[in-house]
């Protein structure tokens, strides 16, 4: 039976190692010269990618240095970002150091402290930075948004331009309407505006004798209080859909469970056996005992074990460790919960005498399925929820239901017998 166990595990893996194919996970990682066809997902301390990639490409990396050809959509999101190539679709990239120095062929949103960005975007831009410099050649078919404390235009507008800053340099070429709040706003000699121009702030903007404008500026003046953390980065509508996928999550959240799982079986034996036996025991009970405890029977425990200990000056001293054990009970639910369910599946003795390795495959035979629920993100919810349960009422039902031990056979090795019995 172990044997088939270890089979079905393996199977399992192989075909989460397939649904999860395209996702890389690393310390640091190096993609040199790759050909896919489908997505490419990347998670890691620093990554370094060229290539081509048939679908969409996401990173999430410290350092991020990629030359690619993407023909769908690019995510990034990263400390320090060099990016390079051609995307096809659209581009969210973000960081703290941002260089771009890509042709996209949507809608690009970028933000970053400092980002600078050269090549053409033929949908809209909308961005916002500390410090902004759109590169000389660089050519913006859509609307521009931009919000930032130092804006550098140099580029070639095409359509209608937004922009809110402290500073506003304009250097290149805008074909379309401009609107500007800022402190100060200089047009240089050689910049050319052939649209409206409206522009809102304390000071005379600076046009330079070499600036091209076909119409006369409107200026109106305005003693602008700009707050960066709010409001006036409102006029960028940046709404940068840059999170970790779904993936990135199972993962984390298998190895952790995996982690606290091994590490009650080691230390508690005894005890997990019980949590076992009692959910073989009362299946459809243990459970609706953790639906009731978690959450609301949680809080009145945690709430109600406060006022308890806040009564006595001793009590007060022991409340946040009250806190701390309550917050331990729901995150080791989960593990324990995989644990029970596993030693029902495999242990068909029905006497709870299964020992580690036994109780460890059915444990990650369990959490492996609930990672592959992440495919659907709203089952592995359902799926935590269940076994987070599970894990709960069995605990409770060993901490304070009958003492019912389980038997266990002299097969069992001395060592155990040993550890219990000292328990």
């Amino acid at each position: 039976m172990f044997l088939r166990a270890l089979y079905l595990a393996a199977g399992l893996a192989v075909s989460l190692g397939s649904v999860a194919s395209a996702q890389t996970f690393g310390g640091a990682v190096e993609m040199r010269d790759i050909d896919r066809d489908g997505d490419l997902k990347v998670i890691a301390g620093s990554a370094e990618i060229t290539g081509r990639i048939g679908e969409d490409l996401s990173v999430f990396a410290g350092n991020v240095d990629v030359d690619v050809q993407v023909d769908g959509d690019i995510r990034i999101a990263g400390g320090s970002l060099v990016v390079a190539g051609r995307v096809a679709g659209g581009a969210e990239i973000a960081g703290g150091s941002v260089e771009v120095t890509m042709d996209i062929g949507e809608n690009a949103e970028l933000a970053g402290g400092y980002l600078q960005y050269s090549g053409t975007i033929a949908g809209s831009l909308d961005t916002a930075a500390g410090v902004l410099e759109i590169e000389e050649g660089s050519v913006i078919s859509g609307p521009a948004d931009m919000a930032g404390k130092t804006l550098m235009l140099g580029g070639h507008f095409l359509d209608n331009v937004d922009a809110v800053a402290e500073e506003v340099i304009i250097s290149g070429r805008i074909d379309g309407d401009v609107e500007i709040e800022a402190e100060h706003l200089t047009i240089e000699s050689g910049a050319v505006i052939t649209g409206r121009i409206e522009y809102f702030g304390p000071f005379e903007p600076e046009i330079a004798d070499g600036a091209t404008l076909a119409s006369a500026m409107e200026y109106t003046y305005r003693d602008i209080d700009l707050d960066w953390s709010r409001d006036h980065f409102d006029g960028a509508h940046i709404d940068l859909d840059i999170v970790p996928p779904a993936e990135f999550f199972a993962v984390s959240g298998i190895a952790f469970a995996l982690l606290l799982g091994v590490l009650a079986l080691v230390m508690m034996p005894r005890g997990v056996r019980r949590v076992s036996y009692k959910f073989r025991q009362q299946p459809i009970v243990a459970p609706l005992i953790g639906l009731f405890l978690l959450p609301m029977g949680w809080i009145m425990l945690m709430t109600a074990g406060t006022v308890l200990l806040a009564l006595s000056i001793v009590g007060v001293v022991l409340i946040p460790f009250w806190w701390v054990f309550g917050f331990f009970m729901l995150i080791v639910a989960y593990p324990l919960g995989a644990i029970a369910l596993g030693d029902l599946i495999l242990d068909r003795t029905g006497r709870g005498n299964a020992g580690f390795g036994l109780r460890f495959l059915g444990m990650a035979i369990v959490l492996i399925l609930s990672t592959a629920l992440w495919v659907l993100p709203p089952l592995a919810v359902i799926a935590w929820l269940i076994l987070s349960w599970i894990g709960l009422g069995s605990w409770m039902l060993a901490a304070f239901g009958r003492k019912d031990d389980p038997q266990i056979e002299p097969t069992d090795s001395a060592a155990s017998s040993t550890s219990d019995a000292a328990v």
